[in-house]
């Protein structure tokens, strides 16, 4: 068995996932690990295998099967609530994504490009007429990704301090299960009063017409709603905002990279690849993707029996050197694109289309409109988010 889970990181390289993963693809790929609680869930660190596992219906995520993978107490505190849609049984899952496979469309999030881009400037007006150096996760990022996800959903701009601060409880590894039980009261709380609201007088807002079409007609309980919303809108603001972040630490420290970005942030094609690599190079959901055996399964040759928590580590797979050449270098004009930040599978990330879109626009905007954008302290300075489900950043000086 390996060291306990999650691996001890280089804090001094944030960008690179902890080393003990590079051995353990080359000679324990499929191995146990110890988490929180004791328990001890396979973890999978090469591409092959993770991408198999993504894709395998005997492997789910459900969060109320024995055996499930809890990686900390804030996962384990969710099983005492109602649970948003992606941690059921597959046939509730599928029925309610279906609800919202219409909403996070590329065709329909591809009519937001212009709002976006609009949010975008209006962030960078207010942070390049403001002091030098500043935050760019406070005066950017953090703004950028709140205020696209509230304007999808129709949560007022206004509560986006309180509700990031409960999504950051909720998100840390390091929350007490009482704590972190409280803080998912809060956010159901709000978003039942929430659904409550669009009941009587729905908005044409995402949480407005999945009210009217689904919960109005008896199709989608109030409370299962909420727990959609709920997980909507905390999924769809923290890897964002902290990509951002990461995603520029890694183009202001590879000024080669920067460049050949900058040369091909016009072109629609290229652009999207660029930030696939971004996305593969930096993988902010570092955290290992839950999953537990329905019934015995074999992975990379080893017998995993049903009731065994699996964690794939998304993290590791992109950075497969059987899979991605010198997997350790950002390379912007890298193909094909086969990485899976977002997932693979029935899992694969419903708000997909609209995180593509938003950091195209957001690199686009930010190296053309802030050329000489740097870091204004050194990379060992800066506060990272050392036990978080998610590679972020308590702060980002950056100057330009």
């Amino acid at each position: 068995m390996s060291d306990s889970y999650p691996l001890p990181k280089n804090w001094r390289c944030p960008l690179d996932p902890p080393a003990e993963y590079k051995r353990l693809r080359q000679e324990a790929p499929v191995t146990r690990v110890q988490v929180w609680d004791g328990s001890t869930p396979w973890l999978i660190t090469r591409y092959e295998h993770a991408y198999e596992a993504l894709g395998d219906p005997r492997l789910s995520l459900d969060f109320r099967l024995p055996g499930f993978p809890h990686t900390s107490p804030t996962s384990a505190a969710r099983v005492e609530r109602v649970l948003p849609f992606p941690f059921r049984e597959d046939a509730e899952y599928r029925v309610q994504r279906a609800m919202l496979v219409q909403e996070f469309s590329p065709r329909r999030m591809e009519t937001l490009r212009p709002r976006i881009q609009s949010i975008v400037d209006e962030r960078l007006d207010a942070m390049l007429a403001g002091p030098r150096p500043t935050d760019l996760l406070a005066a950017f990022a953090l703004p950028v990704a709140i205020r696209v996800i509230c304007e999808l959903l129709g949560v007022p701009y206004d509560d986006y301090v309180y509700l990031h601060g409960l999504s950051c409880t909720i998100g840390s590894r390091d929350s007490p299960k009482d704590e972190a039980g409280r803080a998912l009261e809060e956010m159901d709380g709000y978003f039942q009063r929430l659904v409550e609201a669009n009941v009587s007088n729905p908005g044409d807002t995402l949480v407005g017409r999945i009210v009217a079409e689904h919960v109005r007609k008896g199709a989608l309980s109030k409370q299962d709603a909420s727990a959609m919303f709920q997980m909507l809108f905390h999924a769809g603001h923290g890897p964002t905002a902290y990509m951002i972040c990461m995603g520029t630490m890694a183009l202001v420290l590879d000024p080669d990279q920067l460049r050949e970005f900058r040369a091909v942030a016009d072109e629609p094609r290229q652009l999207s690849a660029a930030i696939q690599e971004l996305m593969r190079y930096v993988t902010v959901s570092h955290s290992g993707r839950q999953r537990v055996a329905t019934e015995d399964i074999t992975l990379g040759g080893q017998l995993i029996r049903a009731g065994e928590g699996v964690l794939v580590q998304t993290d590791s797979a992109n950075r497969d050197e059987r899979v991605f050449p010198n997997p350790d270098r950002l390379d912007i004009h890298r193909t094909p694109h086969r990485n899976l930040a977002l997932g693979h599978g029935i899992h694969l990330c419903t708000g997909r289309a609209l995180a593509l879109i938003e950091l195209e626009v957001v690199f686009r905007t930010l190296f053309q409109r802030v050329p000489t954008l740097r870091l204004a302290v050194p990379v060992e300075d800066i506060p990272f988010k050392q036990n978080d489900n998610l590679l972020g950043v308590h702060e980002m000086p950056v100057t330009w």
